[in-house]
């Protein structure tokens, strides 16, 4: 009898989320399958997100960290060849061209209904994400890398501006928003507060922030009252 061995560590705990939560089927519904590829995009998306969840790898590492779960402990790669970096980069091209904001909306309500999550109070906050070399040919389309306030302390490095919001129930990315480099934190949270109000269909929820006194003299006035604590703010947006 032939005998085949395989890695399984946490991947049966991740599977049984991502299922839990559909999203192979968001997936699918964003980033069709629309040209007939040997494996469907939905696939190679989810595969993607269990390598970052168990051990990020760059794009050409993916099939090497895969060989042992796909084709077994030292047996000769070919299913996992399958999944080679060509295919990982077309596919998230793809993912880039799809509608990104409504995919993770879908998928937040999911979470929110799936796990019964808490949404009476919400954390924003941001980080800066820093490039080293030239970026001489940027797509349009794409946020711009600048040179803005560096949060890893490179000022002499472009960088982007990720903010990231999450539940204070269970601490739960919820939604997201990539600004160009030289966006400052106070223009983003009036318009962020507005996108939460949208995604919850609610506006009575407590919003936590790291809130600046510049947004007190910004041009657009606050909601609501802001309480000061320490280099945290912490305010009630409310019409």
């Amino acid at each position: 009898m032939e005998t085949k061995v395989k890695q399984v560590e946490v991947l049966p705990l991740i599977k049984y989320y991502m299922e839990a939560l559909g999203l192979a089927q968001v997936f699918d519904k964003y980033v069709p399958n629309r040209n007939g590829m040997e494996i469907d995009p939905c696939q190679v998306l989810c595969l993607m997100v269990m390598n970052i969840m168990v051990s990020a790898k760059p794009l050409y590492r993916v099939e090497d960290w895969l060989e042992d779960y796909l084709d077994g402990v030292r047996q000769r790669r070919f299913e996992a060849a399958k999944y080679n970096d060509d295919r990982l980069g077309r596919n998230l091209d793809l993912l880039f061209e799809a509608n990104r904001a409504s995919l993770l909306a879908e998928l937040s309500a999911q979470a929110i209904g799936v796990h019964g999550l808490e949404t009476a109070t919400m954390h924003n906050d941001s980080t800066s994400i820093t490039f080293i070399g030239a970026y001489e040919e940027e797509d349009p389309k794409a946020v711009n890398i600048a040179h803005g306030h560096n949060k890893d302390h490179r000022p002499d490095c472009k960088q982007l501006v990720f903010g990231l919001n999450i539940t204070e129930d269970g601490h739960v990315p919820l939604s997201y928003q990539l600004y160009d480099g030289n966006q400052a934190d106070v223009r983003t949270h009036i318009p962020n507060w507005q996108g939460l109000r949208e995604l919850l269909g609610r506006e009575d929820f407590i919003y936590v922030a790291e809130v600046s006194g510049a947004l007190r003299r910004t041009s657009t006035p606050l909601p609501s009252r802001v309480v000061s604590s320490s280099r945290w703010s912490r305010a009630t947006f409310a019409r």
